[in-house]
């Protein structure tokens, strides 16, 4: 699965990001960027008196890939000898 990542600045300077875990994969830039302008002109956001989300700056898409090394159901788990 891939996630969107759309990265603003505060209107303090500081970056924030909004990630998104089941948007569309086919969304062009003219859309998300739309969007991302539509999310920080309706100011809806607000983290202590900041508007996190005031200016957009890149979207991208991330795929994450997990690796697992031990443990989990990757590995299968001596069974406990019983005693007779």
């Amino acid at each position: 699965m891939k996630q969107l990542d759309m990265e603003f600045k505060n209107e303090i300077g500081k970056t924030k990001h909004m990630r998104l875990n089941y948007a569309s994969q086919t969304l062009d830039e003219t859309t998300i960027k739309t969007a991302m302008q539509t999310i920080a002109d309706l100011k809806m956001f607000e983290l202590e008196a900041v508007n996190p989300y005031a200016t957009p700056i890149k979207a991208q898409y991330i795929e994450r890939t997990v690796t697992p090394i031990f443990g989990g159901e990757t590995e299968s788990e001596p069974k406990a000898k019983i005693a007779e």
